[in-house]
């Protein structure tokens, strides 16, 4: 392995309870990793049931057929009852109305040390080590949140309605309680986990998993930032709302007439940058993002200097929707991590489809999806028949093209200039085309790679592992 580039696996922490941390850690470094993250809770198995957490995840429902490689405490589907690993110090959250970190129990005592020794362990042994949290995800709300503050916390449409179907229900983004929250997070996990080199910032970002999601927030925290920062929140709101009834006049020959961008040309950033009030609504989603990162630095820096933030994102051109600009969160990160979870793209593809022709049912819903697919750059092959459009099983190839993904990679890299971008390329699906991806995301990147994650790593995917690398 190149000496100076980054082989790191996210490790979720009941894979690392049930396998046991040294057995877990011998398996990576002989593998040739270097670093480490994992998360702040714990887990045990359970019955199915509305409390209890699937392993895999379902994916907005529609990745059932997903398995882990390495069976977690015997299955290779797992529901599980969580605890954090560790008791929060509640007095850095007195200051918030609505969100509260979650409450210790039997698990937080049993088995929450385990995240701990794991992280001094890996240390020990030299490798860099962070923790992942989720600044764009939904924290556990207190009990007596009223109504009125919950609705504060639902995102809006430029029309003042709420999102239709999200494959994750996010916040507002610039939410003063939700940023408030994650600063105390940012606090509370640094100084419990003095070991830690750094934070995994999941989702720094809006989300764009659906077609509204590329159209909020214009609820009343997005209104004050704009105010506060000399947006122009009404011509704002305009331009999405302009963007939103375009569809109406869309037909499907404008579609079929959409070609692939097989020189790798942006051609989302050509059709926004043709439009300034698109352009300037980026802008703004752009400025929250890093706001909010900011306050992120700052709460890190009060607890010891030095520590990483290594923000997740989605990668080019899907970056542009959710308010990454790669070189300006460099004052704020030490690196950005781009998502290569190529499983979720024909998700993405087929929930575009679904909401684009629910607003206009004349168009072809064969030509949108591919219209989507040469949008965001996913495919070097898409396809007209939205059938095609599936989550894979375990034993089926990802429909990401190979030239795809290294461009996304190689125009990141252009945008962020000296900060390392690191591809997060995931385990899952057959070992044939996990290779060919983690070839993709290890010879095109030039600072390493992330692997997601330890459960997917059955023993035939830890040596193709060590050879892809070495």
């Amino acid at each position: 392995m190149t000496p100076d580039k980054t082989l790191a696996v996210y490790c979720w922490a009941p894979h690392i309870q049930a396998e046991g941390v040294n057995a877990v850690l011998d398996d990576l470094q002989q593998a040739g990793v270097n670093a480490v993250s994992t998360t702040m809770y714990v887990a045990e198995p359970t019955a199915p049931g509305p409390d209890a957490r699937r392993e895999p995840p379902e994916d907005g429902g529609r990745g059932m057929r997903r398995i882990v490689d390495r069976p977690l405490w015997g299955k290779q589907e797992q529901f599980l009852r969580v605890g954090p690993s560790f008791e929060h110090n509640r007095s850095l959250f007195d200051s918030g109305r609505v969100y509260s970190p979650p409450e210790p129990n039997d698990l937080t005592g049993k088995q929450g040390h385990i995240v701990a020794e794991f992280i001094s362990e890996a240390k020990r042994r030299g490798m860099t080590t962070y923790m992942q949290i989720s600044p764009s995800g939904r924290p556990p709300v207190r009990a007596d949140t009223t109504e009125q503050q919950l609705d504060s916390e639902t995102p809006r449409l430029p029309d003042g309605s709420a999102p239709g179907e999200r494959m994750v229900s996010f916040p507002p983004l610039a939410s003063p309680e939700l940023q408030g929250y994650n600063a105390a997070i940012v606090t509370d996990v640094l100084t419990n986990y003095p070991d830690l080199d750094g934070l995994l910032l999941d989702r720094m970002e809006q989300s764009v998993y659906s077609f509204d999601d590329a159209f909020i927030d214009f609820g009343i925290h997005a209104e004050r930032f704009a105010r506060d920062n000399g947006f122009d929140f009404e011509a704002l709101r305009t331009a999405a709302q302009s963007a939103i009834d375009g569809l109406q006049t869309l037909e499907n020959s404008d579609l079929a007439n959409m070609g692939s961008r097989s020189d790798g040309t942006p051609l989302l950033a050509d059709s926004l940058g043709n439009s300034p009030g698109l352009s300037e609504l980026l802008k703004f989603r752009s400025s929250i993002a890093e706001s909010y990162l900011a306050k992120l630095r700052a709460s890190a820096d009060a607890v010891r200097s030095g520590v990483q933030l290594v923000p997740i994102t989605f990668p080019p051109p899907l970056s542009l929707l959710t308010g990454v600009n790669f070189s300006d969160y460099s004052s704020s990160a030490n690196a950005v991590m781009i998502k290569f979870f190529t499983m979720h793209w024909p998700l993405i593809v087929t929930y575009w489809t679904e909401s684009i022709t629910r607003a206009n049912p004349s168009l072809d819903s064969g030509l949108v999806a591919r219209a989507v697919s040469v949008l965001f750059d996913m495919e070097d092959e898409p396809s007209a028949n939205l059938a095609d459009y599936v989550f894979p099983g375990p034993d089926d190839a990802h429909r990401a093209g190979t030239n795809a993904q290294a461009r996304k990679i190689t125009q990141a890299m252009k945008e962020a200039g000296s900060m390392p971008i690191l591809p997060s390329v995931h385990a899952y699906g057959p070992v044939d085309d996990v290779e060919r991806r983690w070839r993709i995301g290890w010879e095109t990147g030039e600072s390493g790679m992330w692997v997601n994650r330890y459960g997917y790593l059955s023993k035939e995917k830890l040596e193709l592992l060590r050879r892809v690398t070495s």
